[in-house]
């Protein structure tokens, strides 16, 4: 499958404590130098999901954020929001294709992108392992998001790190760098880590 150029790079970056998710989301630029985009913290157990990012840890400044539209989120529906409230974009888990390889259907202002879990082969033998296994998949995990054309917008790699830290090349320039975020923020949250 080949991909343009990227238009821009960024990082989602997990960190974990005992009663919440840390995530950074950091812009690299070509030269390799990073500039701090969001930061949001997730507490666990809540009824309802919601993951505010702010500009920075002292929260002075909404930038978007990704809500589940139930309490009970068995289809996996995420609205994802600019701090004004303006709709981004809609994330909706494909539970169907789903069952052998993660899919995602992604409304970005009345345009579709899917995207799915790059190697079937690893699809599998990840829920092979969860099921027999309590110790989270460690290897990486990767996904390519593609437009209507086919054209690959987006793709998302999971780094072989010891924390949880998400590559998102996107190739598609006209997406606000929010929502491949909020999809690197969906990815991680859908595979029970």
């Amino acid at each position: 499958m080949t991909s343009p150029a990227p238009a821009y790079v960024l990082e989602l970056r997990q960190r974990f404590t005992p009663l919440q998710n840390r995530y950074d989301v950091v812009g690299v630029d070509p030269a390799g130098r990073e500039t701090q985009l969001g930061y949001a913290e997730q507490k666990r157990f809540s009824l309802k999901e919601k993951v505010t990012f702010w500009s920075g840890a002292d929260r002075a400044l909404v930038v978007f954020t990704i809500g589940a539209r139930n309490v009970l989120e068995l289809k996996g529906t995420y609205d994802v929001a600019a701090g004004d409230g303006t709709p981004l974009a809609v994330i909706a888990k494909d539970v169907v294709s789903s069952f052998t390889r993660s899919t995602y259907n992604v409304d970005v202002g009345g345009r579709r992108i899917v995207g799915k879990e790059r190697s079937p082969v690893q699809a599998l033998l990840r829920r092979a392992f969860q099921v027999f296994s309590d110790i989270p998949w460690f290897l990486p995990i990767h996904f390519d998001f593609s437009g209507p054309d086919g054209a690959v917008a987006l793709t998302i790699e999971r780094q072989l790190k010891l924390r949880d830290v998400y590559r998102v090349t996107v190739h598609d320039a006209a997406l606000d760098w929010r929502v491949p975020a909020a999809l690197a923020v969906t990815v991680d949250a859908f595979m029970n880590r």
